[in-house]
Parts: C-alpha cells; sequence; structure tokens
C-alpha cells in the first residue's frame, strides 16, 4: 500500500494550486483513505533522492535514448515566511527577487529525453553551520557543502546511474 499512497499522494501535491493537506487529500478521495493513514505514512517514511530514483528508474530506462539526453539542474526556493528558522528553513537569496528570503531551497536534477523529463535527484540545502558576518554583527548560517558541490554530486550521481545525456543545463551559480 505505501508505494500506492506515495503515488497518490505524489499525483494530489502536483495537481494541488492551493494548500496541501492530509485532510484535503482524504476529502478528495471521499475518505476512502483517512487523514490519519497519510499522516502516519508522511511521518514514518524519510524519502530522499536515492528513494526517488527507485522510483523513477525503470521508467526512465523506457524512455532513455542513446543519444540528445539533457541534464538539467535547477535550484528553486519554496517560501515559508511564517516558519520558524532552522537549518531547512532558513534565508536563502532569491535570484528571482533579488532579495534573501526564508525558506526551502530545493536542488533538483531532471533528465530529458525530448518532450518527457524526468525527475532522477534532488537535494536540499541545509544551513548547518552558524557563523558571524563581520559587517551586520549579526549570526548567520551557512552550509558545510557549497551549493556548486552539491550540483556537482547530482551530476556524479546521475553518471553513476548511468543516465545518458550530451549535455547539462544549469542557471548561473552565484558565489554567495
Amino acid at each position: 500500500m505505501s508505494h500506492d499512497l506515495l503515488d497518490i499522494y505524489t499525483d494530489y501535491l502536483i495537481s494541488q494550486n492551493q494548500y496541501a493537506t492530509a485532510t484535503g487529500l482524504s476529502s478528495l478521495l471521499d475518505g476512502r483513505i483517512s487523514h490519519d493513514k497519510i499522516t502516519r505514512f508522511l511521518n514514518n517514511n524519510q524519502f530522499n533522492s536515492k528513494d526517488l530514483w527507485q522510483h523513477i528508474k525503470p521508467e526512465i530506462h523506457r524512455h532513455q535514448e542513446e543519444k540528445g539526453g539533457v541534464l538539467i539542474i535547477d535550484d528553486s526556493i519554496e517560501e515559508k515566511p511564517y516558519t520558524d528558522e532552522n537549518e531547512i528553513v532558513c534565508w536563502h537569496f532569491s535570484h528571482a527577487q533579488g532579495r534573501c528570503v526564508k525558506g526551502i531551497n530545493l536542488l533538483s536534477c531532471l533528465v530529458r529525453y525530448h518532450d518527457i523529463a524526468f525527475p532522477i535527484g534532488y537535494d536540499i540545502i541545509s544551513k548547518d553551520q552558524y557563523f558571524c558576518d563581520l559587517k551586520t554583527k549579526k549570526e548567520k548560517r551557512k552550509s558545510s557543502i557549497t551549493k556548486n558541490e552539491r550540483f556537482g554530486l547530482l551530476i556524479a550521481q546521475a553518471v553513476i546511474n548511468q543516465i545518458k545525456f550530451d549535455y547539462i543545463l544549469s542557471d548561473t551559480i552565484s558565489r554567495k
């Protein structure tokens, strides 16, 4: 059931254009799956990039081509302005807004063959170190692994997983 529930929950997240909640999903399914079951499923599972790969691997192998594949690496910030700050939910520079915003910074890695794109990996930026900004005299957070290093790890994992691609596309990475 966990694999089916993962598919249902993923489809719900993709299609939801407002707040996604366990209660909302249960209601959408007319109570066939209780919100408690959804909540337990989410609380008892710690999904990571390896789980994503195991889930998507058969589908990629069905569509993979010898030439023309493109590896796409991007980062995005899911704003969380009202959430307490921690290692994951913290301040990140948003290139889209030209300023720092509080939220979750997610690096994603896709492979694209013609008009089909598959997620093959991701990494969540964790700012696990504190430092003092000498200019502002304020305590700030930084990651022990740079974003460039994380991008490199995603590319290396794609190579290890034998993903076939000709090019890598990515935004410009700032040195901030």
